[in-house]
């Protein structure tokens, strides 16, 4: 419908991944005359004989393997980066054209909070006509996040897409009751965020300018405390990271269109209540650091080296195994910011 030729898809497959499937599409892709390419375990293996270090440190059956396309993508000359789960599809919305607008100047409504925090599901409408929260906004900061507008310039380097049907919220949310989104609740397509105004974002339905590559990077999950394992908050975290870096560099984060479908994947709450609650934990200290925390350089890189550096002597909990933790992500990040810079 809005004919945007100048697209290009790649694939990130796992061990579960189905491999016919996946190169069915690919190809029907390929003859739509798109350039496209799926990337199964054995050819992501080879393609990352070039990084090693990073080769560590990807995870199976794992979100934190959309690294390798993040990499791929900007490898192949990508400059507008999209992130789209395989269960969130296209509406009426311009999907790629909305997303494209990373990388350029923008006059837009921005927002600002009493607490330097935003709620982006105000920005729709639900079933049940209640106030939510997404998954990964701080309970602290909850209910209390008071805001007002102003119309500012900047440079929109992230712009995070949100959704009809399904919203992303954490399993309390959804284990209290059944709830859908109907859309946006007015005629804005997106907001800007002010800076030093934090928001969760997800890579679901999400764009991002090659520019941010170098602090981009989708955290490692995995740790194992106390009968409770570390999930479902990479991305959210990486998020948080980047939009620090973002603040510092003078560009802006915006959210709204496009929004997709999301029609969820069968979830067991409860698993995913279990995969989250150690999170919401260490996400509380995890954003008072980030709030307390000044970088002092002016490129994408060299301020998330220094994020890396500061979060490694953070004390985010007094936890041994906490804290070996937080050590192995900075230097995950590290590794990341080596690996793109092969490739800018």
């Amino acid at each position: 419908m809005f004919e945007h030729l100048d697209v290009g898809f790649v694939v990130v497959g796992d061990r579960r991944t189905p491999n016919k499937e996946c190169n069915k599409v690919v190809n029907y892709l390929k003859d739509e005359g798109f350039e496209a390419y799926y990337f199964d375990i054995a050819s992501q293996g080879r393609w990352l004989e070039d990084f090693p270090k990073l080769a560590e440190i990807i995870p199976y059956n794992s979100d934190n393997r959309r690294n390798v396309g993040f990499l791929i993508a900007a490898q192949r000359g990508a400059h507008t980066i999209v992130s789209i789960d395989d269960d969130n599809y296209a509406t009426d919305d311009d999907f790629y054209g909305y997303h494209s607008i990373v990388g350029t100047l923008r006059s837009g409504k921005t927002v600002y909070s009493s607490n330097g925090w935003f709620n982006p599901c105000s920005l729709l409408r639900f079933s049940n006509e209640r106030m939510i929260y997404p998954r990964g906004f701080p309970f602290s900061k909850r209910w209390n996040d008071k805001i007002e507008f102003a119309m500012e310039n900047g440079r929109t380097v992230l712009n995070l897409g949100l959704w009809i049907g399904t919203p992303d919220a954490d399993a309390v949310t959804h284990l209290n009751e059944p709830i859908t989104s109907l859309g946006l609740n007015s005629n804005v397509d997106r907001i800007m965020l002010a800076p030093s105004v934090f928001s969760p974002i997800n890579t679901q339905n999400t764009s991002f300018h090659r520019s941010i590559l170098p602090c981009y990077y989708y955290v490692l999950m995995g740790l194992k405390v106390e009968g409770l394992v570390l999930d479902r908050y990479g991305d959210i975290w990486s998020g948080y990271f980047a939009k620090k870096v973002i603040d510092k560099v003078g560009d802006r984060v915006s959210i709204g269109r496009p929004l997709t479908d999301h029609r969820r994947n069968l979830h067991n709450l409860f698993n995913d209540l279990k995969a989250e609650l150690l999170g919401m934990v260490l996400t509380e200290k995890l954003v008072e650091f980030l709030e307390n925390c000044d970088l002092n350089n002016n490129t994408y890189k060299d301020n998330y080296l220094e994020l890396a550096d500061k979060l490694s002597l953070a004390q985010i909990d007094d936890r041994t195994v906490i804290k070996r933790y937080i050590r192995r992500v900075a230097n995950a990040m590290r590794i990341w910011v080596e690996s793109c810079e092969k490739i800018l």
